[in-house]
């Protein structure tokens, strides 16, 4: 009777494991299924309007840096060939250009708990690159683990070791002069660091003809099994368009 016992009791433990391992399975499919097809987001700091400018005037001298870790070779050249197709004359020469447009990539990555795309887009231009997803964790614990439901977790491991849902973003940093009339005098307060326990203040006055407009600027793709080769050219794309699309 005992042995009977063990056995019944056995056999339930069996049946939870490939329950377990079933629903762990058929979850991470799903998940899978739903983010095949890639998912391309944008989010900007802030709007920017520019004040309309007749055809002749339409000269811009762009400028782009990259200081993350990742190349984005293309992504210039893609805001150029836009740019063009608006009308815009590249120049080489900024005192001779309508526009200004500069740009700095700031980040390009995967997407994790301390770098997602609200949280780094909230900062704004010049902010920091940092932001935690909203909203608590729940955690919970059980007593004791059952053999079914260990067999369960392991089961479902080995199928999302293969199917998993894949986020990267990349954030610019985005300035624009764009030339006035007049003059705009502007005063610039600076503290230096002079030695320990000593700070040096300056302060000047100058004059530009060129008004400045800022924002930040971030892309974020989704997708199945997504790579970092092919998340670049993706968001290289979506971050050229959102820039260009700054520009009538």
């Amino acid at each position: 009777m005992k042995q009977k016992k063990i056995f019944k009791l056995l056999a339930v433990f069996v049946s939870f494991a490939f329950l377990a391992a079933s629903l762990s399975s058929c979850s991470t499919v799903a998940t899978g299924i739903e983010h095949a097809h890639l998912e391309v987001q944008a989010k900007m700091s802030n709007t920017i309007f520019l004040n309309p400018v007749k055809p002749g005037q339409k000269t811009i001298f762009v400028e782009f840096r990259n200081t993350s870790q990742v190349p984005m070779p293309d992504l210039k050249q893609m805001i150029v060939e836009r740019l063009e197709k608006k009308g815009y004359k590249i120049v080489n020469d900024p005192y001779k250009a309508e526009f200004w447009l500069q740009g700095n990539v700031l980040y390009m990555g995967r997407e994790s708990k301390h770098m997602t795309l609200a949280g780094m887009v909230a900062g704004g231009y010049g902010g920091a690159l940092a932001g935690s997803t909203m909203g608590g964790s729940w955690r919970g614990t059980l007593g004791a683990a059952s053999a079914g439901a260990a067999i369960g977790s392991l089961a479902g491991a080995v199928v999302g070791a293969a199917i998993h849902v894949d986020t990267y973003i990349g954030v610019v940093d985005i300035q624009i002069k764009q030339k006035v009339s007049g003059t705009i005098e502007k005063q610039v307060n600076s503290n230096l660091q002079n030695g320990i326990g000593t700070t040096e203040k300056t302060t000047y006055k100058t004059t530009t003809q060129y008004q400045a407009f800022r924002t930040r600027i971030g892309v974020q793709a989704t997708q199945t099994n997504l790579n970092l080769k092919k998340a670049v050219p993706v968001i290289e794309s979506r971050l050229a368009q959102e820039i260009a699309g700054l520009f009538d």
